[in-house]
């Protein structure tokens, strides 16, 4: 164990630019445009200063716009503390908390965090693009650099080296990625409620956001366990051609996946969406996104009795689950396994 644990340490420290540096300086990014928009004002609850910046221009009013309502245009006002007024067309003015109804309140604290997580999670999407690169050039750099001459000398099997790179780059690589995700779920989140805050909407709850937030994440750690279990196939066979391949290993791994289908279509391909050779052949695309295990998760509606929009964490876990019930799984499992020990064994047969 001590063994296999160093292995995956060394591993970590030679990729460490893009499983670690790399979703830190995306969060990094991400965070700092979004507390500079929400200090300079363009977060305001969706409207854009710059409408109210022209508003003014013209009518030497201070953050005026009209907008279409349902019974005529309205105006709303940005006043120089932030808040934001809103005059119907029969002249009866409202703050915007006053024109927000507490049902739509509570839908906002559910809708919150789901908006946030649309920009959060670009740390953990880059970083399932980024392992591809780093695991197809993991058994490869080795023969180009000659360290693997080294290693080889020192008391590790093939296999356990083969099996420490792929838990390090994939297993590694993806969760410190979701942990850096979270991170900045909770930064961007708190942000969006100062926010509210600041355009004088009272009554969202903090805490009930972020326990949404929770939910979120909850169901984001084991989609991606899952989803690991789904892709591993496509990730042992880019192990295994990254120890063969002489040059160019990702080209040498993904090539087929996306070339042999591509010429299936353009020869015989007949528009039929039930062939079977061409499903087969998408297969392995489809794993890397994800496609078995979140077929019909767009379908799951959580009923509430008020209306409310809410976060199906059961269902949606539910789905997730029963994806493991699908044979391709299973049998997924057991290919990555013989992709796996090949890669050891072409590792083992050839050092340079």
């Amino acid at each position: 164990m001590n063994k296999f644990l160093t292995l995956i340490r060394r591993d970590m420290a030679d990729n460490r630019g893009a499983l670690v540096i790399t979703p830190i300086v995306i969060a990094a990014i991400l965070l700092t445009v979004t507390l500079f928009a929400t200090l300079t004002g363009n977060a305001r609850f969706g409207f854009d200063p710059e409408d109210f910046a022209a508003a003014k221009q013209h009518r030497g009013e201070h953050g005026q716009m009209i907008i279409d309502a349902e019974n005529g245009p309205a105006t709303v006002k940005r006043g120089l503390d932030g808040k934001i007024t809103i005059t119907s067309p029969d002249g009866e003015t409202k703050t915007l908390d006053q024109a927000i109804d507490p049902k739509t309140k509570a839908g906002l604290e559910a809708i919150l965090p789901v908006g946030t997580a649309a920009a959060a999670v670009l740390p953990l999407a880059i970083a399932l693009i980024s392992i591809l690169f780093v695991l197809a050039g993991a058994l490869h750099d080795e023969r180009k650099d000659r360290t693997i001459l080294f290693w080889k000398s020192m008391p590790v099997s093939d296999l356990q080296t083969t099996s420490a790179k792929l838990v390090s780059i994939v297993g590694v690589g993806l969760f410190f990625a979701l942990a850096v995700t979270i991170v900045l779920h909770v930064a961007i989140t708190g942000l969006a409620v100062a926010t509210l805050g600041n355009v004088g909407i009272t009554g969202i709850s903090a805490a009930t956001v972020f326990l949404n937030a929770t939910k979120l994440w909850s169901v984001l750690a084991v989609g991606l366990l899952i989803y690991v279990g789904w892709a591993l196939p496509v990730y042992g066979w880019v192990t295994m051609v990254s120890a063969w391949a002489p040059k160019m290993p990702f080209v040498a791994a993904f090539a087929p996946l996306f070339v042999v289908p591509l010429v299936y279509m353009a020869i015989a391909y007949r528009g039929d969406d039930n062939d079977t050779i061409l499903n087969a052949l998408w297969e392995p695309a489809g794993r890397l996104i994800g496609e078995p295990m979140t077929n019909g998760m767009s379908r799951i509606i959580e009923p509430s009795n008020d209306h409310i929009p809410a976060i199906p964490v059961t269902e949606m876990l539910g789905q997730l689950s029963n994806s493991l019930a699908q044979p391709g799984f299973w049998i997924g499992l057991a290919v990555a396994g013989g992709f796996i020990y090949a890669a050891s064994e072409i590792r083992r047969r050839r050092a340079l």
